[in-house]
């Protein structure tokens, strides 16, 4: 999304802008942690479909444990896909009020992004390319959330909304109008 474009038609500050990146890049995060859960739920109940935009390391080590023959690391695995699926949810739940939380999940996502490339060679497999650019436009916005968040914390809150030309011209326009009458009544 360019908002960019949009501030010239709309006299939007540069709070506005970064708060609405911000936004962006948290929505992205919760895109990312739904289909995530959403890859678990479909590995639980044996289907034979996979969404991409979710998380690697939550996905495969909850797979290893729904997988796992001897059931001993079951557990283990189910119980740290779902460390690592909260430890998401926090990211994003405690980002709204400081983005400190949202370069924690750019940390984890990005190591989650380095375990998929590493996964994708040590397999040798091509189909890997669309998952990691899946990952990369994560991050990306991960990126921006995390520039906007440090951009929020400098910039100034907003004592007014700013004005447009047209509502100073109201105004005026109005004012124009009352002295008018004003001077009507003195007749």
């Amino acid at each position: 999304m360019n908002f960019q474009n949009n501030t010239n038609n709309q006299n939007v500050s540069p709070r506005r802008i970064s708060e609405l990146k911000y936004t962006s890049a948290r929505n992205n995060l919760l895109l990312m942690i739904i289909l995530t859960a959403v890859n678990m739920i479909l590995v639980a109940v044996s289907a034979n479909v996979t969404m991409l935009f979710s998380a690697t390391v939550p996905y495969y080590s909850f797979i290893l444990g729904i997988n796992d023959q001897s059931k001993v690391f079951t557990p283990f695995f189910v119980a740290f896909s779902l460390i690592c699926l909260a430890a998401y949810v926090i990211c994003w739940v405690f980002s709204k009020k400081h983005f400190g939380w949202m370069i924690a999940a750019l940390v984890m996502f990005s190591l989650d992004t380095l375990f998929l490339i590493g996964l994708y060679i040590l397999l040798g497999d091509a189909f890997g390319i669309i998952d990691t650019l899946i990952h990369v436009w994560v991050l990306y916005y991960l990126i921006v959330g995390v520039i906007n968040g440090v951009k929020l914390k400098k910039l100034p809150e907003e004592e007014q909304e700013i004005i447009t030309i047209e509502e100073e011209n109201n105004e005026i326009h109005d004012d124009n109008a009352s002295e008018t009458s004003g001077e009507s009544n003195k007749d």
